[in-house]
């Protein structure tokens, strides 16, 4: 019975990243730095995708990205040396589930550690934006 049901177990987790950031902290540097700063840190796609709603809100929405690329960086390990902020875009499923792509550097990182995929998931809370990704 537990043979079976072993069959059916995911691949194991072989990377593991937590991140948290400081919700007003980064706005501050966004509003100081401008543009530029936002050019480097977010795709296009991230941009677009944090627009509308209040600057409270829009804020909670950068800074979870923000927390999730740096998780999905810390799961490629020795293997993610010199990724960039642009080189991991976290986007967002129909459901909100946050999905993580990597592309640059992150990929051939991602290629090197052998993985096959990755979970995301963010949260908002008390002025930090926390993220966590697993990868497998």
């Amino acid at each position: 019975m537990i043979a079976e049901a072993l069959r059916d177990v995911p691949a194991a987790v072989r990377g593991i990243g937590i991140d948290v950031v400081d919700v007003q902290r980064l706005r501050a540097m966004l509003e100081r730095r401008g543009q530029p700063l936002y050019d480097r840190l977010f795709t296009p796609a991230e941009q677009a995708l944090c627009e509308g709603g209040s600057p409270r809100h829009r804020a909670y929405r950068l800074a979870g990205r923000i927390a999730a690329k740096e998780a999905v960086r810390k799961t490629l390990g020795e293997h993610g040396p010199g990724c960039g902020w642009r080189d991991i875009e976290i986007g967002r499923a129909v459901s909100g589930q946050p999905v993580p792509r990597v592309s640059g550097r992150a990929e051939e990182a991602f290629r090197r550690a052998s993985f096959t995929g990755l979970h995301l998931s963010i949260t908002h809370e008390a002025g930090l934006a926390v993220a966590i990704a697993l990868a497998v």
